[in-house]
């Protein structure tokens, strides 16, 4: 069975929490967005929840959505050749309706044009966490 959890930036402190996620419903107050460690919970910020993908990268870290991750590839002739001959990219991870899976983008310029990130990882193609889109949107180009 594949581990669900999600992670959260606290309202708070803006430190990231991790564990199971729920809404509660406050009525006149609105909606709270919440994040349940063991035997606790904190509110986080709603916009920065993310879903662990089950996925893990070449440093054994836990990929979320909205984790930026840079990755190898292997296609010839591509304007990304690294120093060691490998293609090199850098993506958000965002769950894809269309694929029904945890996605990168393939072409950076281009967020039309997706990729499964199972398939870098699984390939061992190596697949690392430089940062998130919340603390780190400089990574990405142009931002978010």
């Amino acid at each position: 069975m594949r581990e669900i959890k999600f992670r959260g930036k606290r309202v708070d402190n803006g430190e990231w929490v991790y564990g199971y996620y729920c809404k509660e419903d406050l009525g006149e107050e609105g909606i709270k967005h919440v994040i349940i460690p063991v035997y606790s919970y904190k509110y986080v910020d709603g916009k920065t929840v993310g879903q662990y993908t089950g996925l893990k990268d070449k440093n054994d870290k836990r990929i979320y959505e909205g984790s930026i991750v840079k990755y190898t590839f292997d296609v010839p002739g591509s304007v990304y050749a690294t120093k060691n001959g490998l293609k090199e990219r850098i993506s958000e991870v965002f769950w894809s309706d269309w694929r029904s899976s945890f996605s990168v983008y393939a072409d950076k310029n281009s967020k039309l044009a997706n990729n499964d990130l199972f398939r870098y990882v699984r390939n061992g193609n190596t697949v690392e966490i430089i940062g998130n889109i919340y603390d780190n949107p400089e990574l990405l180009k142009g931002g978010k």
